[in-house]
């Protein structure tokens, strides 16, 4: 009978460790592979996390803590005169903090003047049956009927969304809003009424940012 020669001791050691090693370094790769996945999906579902919707360009959040340093103690103001009375105006709200003095002044059932007054500072908003006219700034061409001109103005856009310019002299002490028309141009009175400001002299920019914080305040009801 013929003997088959076995190998070596040593050899087979050798052999078994070089296949521990080879399967060793597959499960390595593996396990890489599934630990990239895995810091993949959660760092992806991480970031769509950190994705927000848009939000709206007024916000009564957003808009409302600018209005004072705290401490402050904002009221909701109603004015307007009723559809009834056969005015095309809006009834409406209003929000300002309660430092300021809120008047009312009615000449008959078909008017209405709201007037906010602080420190020598005030804003008025008029309904009644009045006329209205263009408000015309630098680089717009003259008309022939009825206009102001202003050199400066202010972008506003109130909660409802309607567009605004606070308009005047840039260090004036007196500005009027007016409002964006369908046709793109500004006209007063708004759909809220007339609305005018009247600053002291000496005024400072934060209450004239704060009287722009309470228009912009300003929605139909």
């Amino acid at each position: 009978m013929k003997l088959t020669s076995q190998p070596p001791l040593h050899y087979n050691a050798i052999n078994i460790m070089d296949r521990f090693f080879s399967i060793l370094g597959k499960i390595f790769i593996i396990l890489v592979v599934l630990g990239a996945m895995a810091y993949g999906g959660y760092y992806f579902g991480t970031q769509t996390k950190n994705i927000t919707k848009p939000e709206a360009i007024n916000t009564e959040a957003s808009i409302l803590p600018s209005l004072l340093p705290i401490p402050y103690s904002l009221i909701t103001i109603n004015g307007g005169v009723a559809k009834s009375a056969g005015l095309s105006f809006d009834q409406y709200t209003i929000k300002a903090s309660d430092e300021w003095k809120i008047t009312k002044e009615n000449q008959t059932a078909m008017d209405e003047k709201l007037i906010l007054s602080k420190d020598g500072y005030s804003i008025s908003i008029f309904q009644a049956a009045t006329g209205g006219a263009l408000c015309l700034y630098t680089g717009d061409p003259d008309f022939e009927g009825p206009s102001s001109r202003f050199t400066f103005f202010k972008e506003l856009t109130t909660l409802d969304n309607r567009m605004m310019r606070r308009s005047g002299e840039q260090n004036g002490v007196a500005f009027t809003i007016c409002q964006k028309g369908q046709d793109g141009s500004y006209q007063q009175p708004t759909n809220y009424g007339h609305i005018s400001i009247k600053l002291p002299n000496g005024w400072t920019k934060e209450t004239l940012d704060e009287i722009d914080t309470i228009i912009v305040s300003l929605k139909k009801v």
